[in-house]
């Protein structure tokens, strides 16, 4: 009897790794997939800045 539940104890247990890597596995690729949405946010935010500081550049010599 003991065997029993020593034996479904490990199966339980052996299930419950197996859904643990993959909750991890999950977790990593949510993690990637944000860092690539905000590394492309800042990357369009930069890009904004130096087009309006090159802006403010070229109307302060008047070339705008």
């Amino acid at each position: 009897m003991s065997d029993d539940i020593n034996k479904k104890i490990d199966e339980i247990n052996e299930r419950l790794n197996i859904l643990d890597e993959k909750l991890d596995e999950k977790n990593i690729q949510y993690s990637h997939k944000t860092s690539r949405k905000m590394g492309r946010d800042i990357g369009i935010l930069y890009g904004i800045i130096i087009a309006l500081v090159f802006i403010i550049i070229l109307m302060k010599y008047g070339i705008i």
